[in-house]
């Protein structure tokens, strides 16, 4: 009978879940330790984050809200530039309203260990509205790569701003991924990276292979992305009455979510991020205050992407816009 099972395929299910079954313990593990090292790296002991006085957080609403209004602004200039992306991979593009409920929908899966439920959501919502999951998914993917270079770009200046962490070594580390990513994408990585995981997932279809200069293009697009992000965490920070000033919070952030990203042992850099950027903050903060502005960003980004998924799936529900009449 079809609906039955043999006890040799049952067999192999049971095996291949016994297996698995340590690898959240793992991440877990080393998602505690990385933070530790991180925290251990300010000062800080893991004890001491669970007692941190909250007295210190003076509410400012209006710089709360501006820092949210700034959020949402770099969701529609993230949807702009994978629009562009997506004609770049024989795709129409979208306008920033659908582009922006797409993403912000699919990055909820970031939350689920490994990355992929965001590109799955991704790939699901594309084809939803008349696209190529694949197509769609590739440029999502290439997408972020440049978004990660920006981060860095970004990023990499907090070692100026911040004398305590200004060794050589460090700068010329930074400088060196940033240089690395960019070659990477210039000479074609990013094209023979996804050919390579659609054979893997074996995938035949057709997917452009996209040049490494019209995706550094879009460079400049996540630069300034990053720096509303910045400028929206610096007005989360007014708003909870610890002022880190403009240098440092247009780079700190950056910063912590690149790291919190490319260790990709934590669902959504969960611990990875906040530990990163008390480690950044503390020389100017100190430790306490740099720990609850580091767990209440967190609170923060996830509350406003939960808002804008929200009303992004009501945006869904409408019929996609025709192609001659789509917006980038």
């Amino acid at each position: 009978m079809s609906g039955r099972v043999s006890a040799g395929e049952g067999g192999k299910g049971i095996s291949a879940a016994r297996k698995r079954w340590w690898v959240p313990l793992v991440k877990l593990v080393l998602t505690v330790g990385v933070t530790w090292l991180i925290l251990r790296g300010a000062g800080i002991r893991l004890a001491e984050v669970g007692t941190v006085d909250w007295r210190v957080v003076r509410l400012d609403v209006t710089y709360l809200v501006l820092s949210v209004v700034l959020l949402f602004v770099t969701f529609g200039i993230a949807a702009v530039l994978w629009s562009r992306n997506l004609v770049e991979f024989g795709e129409r593009g979208v306008g920033v309203i659908e582009g922006a409920a797409i993403l912000l929908i699919a990055n909820l899966g970031r939350y689920v260990p490994g990355k992929i439920l965001a590109l799955a959501g991704v790939a699901v919502l594309a084809r939803r509205r008349g696209m190529s999951g694949v197509r769609a998914t590739g440029a999502a993917v290439t997408a972020q790569m440049v978004n990660l270079l920006g981060a860095a770009a970004v990023g990499g200046w907090v070692f100026v701003w911040s004398a305590e962490i200004s060794e050589a070594w460090l700068v010329a580390g930074s400088a060196a991924i940033v240089a690395g990513l960019v070659g990477f994408l210039y000479f074609g990585g990013a094209g023979a990276l996804l050919q390579w995981a659609l054979r893997r997932s074996g995938h035949t279809g057709d997917l452009p292979d996209p040049s490494g200069r019209s995706l550094l293009r879009l460079l400049p697009g996540y630069i300034l992305n990053w720096l509303v992000h910045g400028a929206a965490f610096v007005c989360l920070s007014r708003g909870l009455g610890m002022d880190i000033g403009f240098g440092v919070g247009i780079t700190a952030f950056p910063t912590a979510y690149f790291v919190g990203y490319v260790i990709m042992v934590a669902p959504g850099g969960i611990g990875i991020r906040e530990g990163a950027l008390t480690w950044l903050l503390t020389p100017l903060l100190g430790a306490e205050a740099s720990v609850i502005l580091s767990v209440l960003q967190r609170v923060w980004i996830t509350a406003t992407e939960l808002i804008g998924a929200a009303a992004g799936a009501f945006v869904l529900r409408r019929p996609p816009v025709p192609a001659t009449e789509s917006t980038a």
